[in-house]
């Protein structure tokens, strides 16, 4: 049963990300039940407004309160403590409106002490208070526009600092998967140095066999430090050279190439299922290079001649220029399938036709590296592979304006 890989690959959040956003959506689904988020929504509700209109309910209370004072003062104080009730009675307003003024302003700013407390906590690293500022982002006042302010700004520290992470994590990946295949070659040239060392060199025939392996070591090691370097730039996200460039005329040189590689004399065809010139944006040399890899990998692990096929097939779909490198044969295992397009993963049920033939060689970065160039084209690339029938890999490109 023909077994399909996903490769449209989005970034998900897991962990602090995802427990961050669920309780987000808590908090906000709390606050459509909250009267008093209704009300910062409305017009007068901003702080400003709050304070002017506190302030002047209080000083209006503290006049009536003054001029109760002062009418019972007059009528019931005589002459000689008349002087003394009135400096009595004006410091206990003055206390009395200080300690109300004191309270309602503490009430009126406690949304900016608990912004004040989040971002002191955000600043020692605990993003996750973000949180609390959801309950301070319903309204229009000016604590809502700073708390959704500041909500923006952690959000985007909280993206970096995971992007940070994941490209940390790839480059550790990278770095131990590139020392572990750089070390058989620099083995191997040191097992031949020290043949050579031991007298070899004396033997002409034996000299010229050990430098020759020496060579192929060598040129291993070469093609994989640029296959690194390869996917090293475009993993950085370094913009590619694009120009308008006619997909057929690249497919066509793809397949007289494959024909050389093809040394068997198996069949190599190119098939067109639609009659339009198929243009599309793209870097013309690693739009090669992506034909010229699975052409490659269809010859190393396909049907030998003469019963082994190739074909290149070319078609437009929904707006994308669709290329399909198809083969005849053993297929891909269903085991090794999900990992096809992993970095130096070669395969634990390679499809060997010869068992006394040594594996083909490669390094393992042949399918990465294509998928790397289609996703830096905004591509997309899959395999769909049946066991003894056949092995399609499809890549879809969009297709640029004329």
């Amino acid at each position: 049963m023909p077994v399909g890989l996903k490769n449209n690959v989005t970034p998900t959040r897991t962990g602090n990300g995802a427990e961050a956003d669920r309780s987000l959506n808590n908090a906000r689904a709390a606050l459509a039940h909250n009267p008093f988020s209704a009300w910062r929504r409305r017009a007068f509700s901003s702080l400003h407004w709050q304070l002017t209109m506190v302030y002047t309910l209080l000083f209006s209370i503290l006049i009536v309160l003054f001029s109760v004072g002062i009418t019972f003062i007059v009528n019931h104080a005589t002459l000689d403590n008349l002087l003394i009730s009135l400096q009595l009675g004006t410091v206990v307003l003055i206390v009395v409106a200080a300690i109300i003024l004191f309270f309602l302003t503490s009430f009126l700013l406690r949304p900016l002490r608990r912004m004040s407390d989040t971002a002191q906590a955000i600043t020692l690293g605990d993003l996750q208070q973000r949180t609390r500022l959801v309950p301070l982002m319903e309204g229009n006042d000016e604590i809502s526009k700073l708390a959704t302010s500041l909500n923006a700004i952690t959000e985007q520290i909280e993206q970096a600092s995971r992007t940070e992470r994941n490209a940390e994590q790839r480059f550790r990946r990278l770095f131990s998967d590139a020392s572990h295949q750089l070390r058989t070659p620099l083995t191997s040239l040191r097992g031949f140095t020290e043949v050579l060392l031991r007298g070899a060199k004396d033997d002409p025939e034996t000299s010229q066999r050990i430098l020759k392996l020496m060579k192929n070591e060598a040129e291993r090691m070469t093609r994989l430090v640029n296959d690194l370097l390869m996917l090293t730039r475009l993993d950085d996200g370094t913009d590619l050279e694009t120009e308008l460039i006619d997909l057929v005329e690249v497919a066509i040189e793809g397949v007289e190439h494959a024909k050389l590689l093809a040394t068997d004399g198996r069949e190599v065809t190119i098939y067109f299922a639609t009659q339009e010139r198929l243009g599309v944006r793209a870097n013309g040399d690693r739009l090669k290079q992506v034909i010229h890899i699975l052409c490659d990998n269809a010859i190393k692990y396909g049907r030998p001649a003469p019963d082994g096929w190739i074909r290149l097939q070319l078609d437009q779909q929904n707006g994308h220029a669709v290329v399909q490198v198809i083969d005849n044969g053993k297929g891909i295992h269903p085991d090794d399938l999900p990992k096809i397009f992993d970095r130096f993963y070669r395969g634990e049920h390679m499809s060997i036709y010869d068992p006394s033939a040594a594996p083909p060689p490669g390094t393992g970065l042949g399918l990465s590296i294509a998928q790397a160039i289609v996703y830096a084209h905004q591509g997309q690339i899959t395999v769909v592979s049946s066991p003894d029938v056949e092995t399609v890999f499809t890549v879809r490109l969009p297709c640029g304006n004329k």
